[in-house]
Order: structure tokens, then C-alpha cells, then sequence
């Protein structure tokens, strides 16, 4: 009788560590999900946030402009935005950048390429580090770079408008 006892003690004890593996797994995998589920609402977000620095640098490239006497190729000039005065002994090679009559940066050449080029230049990355594809469409004048959340941003050239677009 004793050792029949025993091996039920054996058994409930059994039966208490797999119902805890089995709780903790159902709990990791709900963590599981819900952490997955919010990776893609993290990478929209930093999209976002590529859309509000690209309007802000075309604003801040339009104001250049303007204090330049709107010329029709424009070097980008970074430094006289920060506060920084360049040293004399170090002269960074300033980006040529053409620009429309209305003031707003154009792609060197109106394809794919340019448009990667463009934003590259305003932002300082380059899309492919970003996993961001480019794309131009010829009838609307447009720079569509699409996120790998099918996020899109797109750049009118004509009216430097720029529209962010989700999935949802």
C-alpha cells in the first residue's frame, strides 16, 4: 500500500510540473503573438517618422533656395542649418541638387535611379539600407518609396507635396 502511495505522490507531482510547462508555454506564446503582431506597427512608425523629416527637409531645402536667389541647381548646404560654422580647414564636398521653379528638389533624372539619388540626399540614407523601394511613375511626376509594410511615401515634383499612404 505504501508504495502505491508513493508513486501517486510520484504522479501528482508529474502532473503539477507539466500543467506549469504548459501554463508557461501558453503565456510565451501569447507574448509571442502580441510582440510579432506589433513589430509591423513599429516599422510604420519609423516610416513615419522618415515622412516628417522628409517634409521638413524639403521646407528647410526651399527656404535655402529662397536665400539663394532661387538658382536652378542648388548645393545643399546642412551647416548653415545646425549653427555650425564650417572649418576653414575642412570644406565638405557640398551636393548639387537641381531644383524646380517653384522651389522644390528635383532627381537628376527622372527614373528609379534619380529618385533613389533624391533621397538620398535630402535624408542622408540610402534606400536600399532601409529596405525601402523606389519607384517613379512617369504620368504623374511622382517618387513613390514603398516600406516592406507596403507603407508608401509619395513626392510630387511639381508640387513638392508629399503623401503618406498605409496599407490600412
Amino acid at each position: 500500500m505504501q508504495n502505491q502511495q508513493k508513486a501517486d505522490g510520484e504522479l501528482l507531482h508529474v502532473f503539477g510540473k507539466v500543467v506549469s510547462i504548459l501554463l508557461i508555454l501558453a503565456l510565451l506564446t501569447i507574448l509571442g503573438f502580441k510582440y510579432f503582431s506589433s513589430v509591423d506597427n513599429v516599422g510604420a512608425q519609423s516610416f513615419k517618422r522618415e515622412h516628417t523629416k522628409l517634409i521638413n527637409m524639403l521646407a528647410m531645402v526651399k527656404a535655402q533656395w529662397f536665400t539663394q536667389g532661387r538658382p536652378d541647381l542648388m548645393p545643399l548646404d546642412w551647416n548653415s542649418f545646425d549653427g555650425n560654422a564650417p572649418n576653414k580647414h575642412e570644406q565638405p564636398e557640398l551636393a548639387l541638387i537641381k531644383m524646380s521653379k517653384g522651389g522644390w528638389p528635383l532627381p537628376n533624372q527622372r527614373d528609379m535611379v534619380g529618385c533613389e539619388q533624391l533621397w538620398s540626399q535630402l535624408l542622408g540614407r540610402e534606400t536600399e539600407k532601409q529596405h525601402v523601394v523606389t519607384a517613379f511613375d512617369v504620368s504623374g511626376n511622382v517618387c513613390s518609396y514603398i516600406d516592406n509594410n507596403s507603407a508608401q511615401l509619395r513626392y510630387d515634383l511639381e508640387t513638392g507635396r508629399v503623401k503618406f499612404l498605409t496599407k490600412d
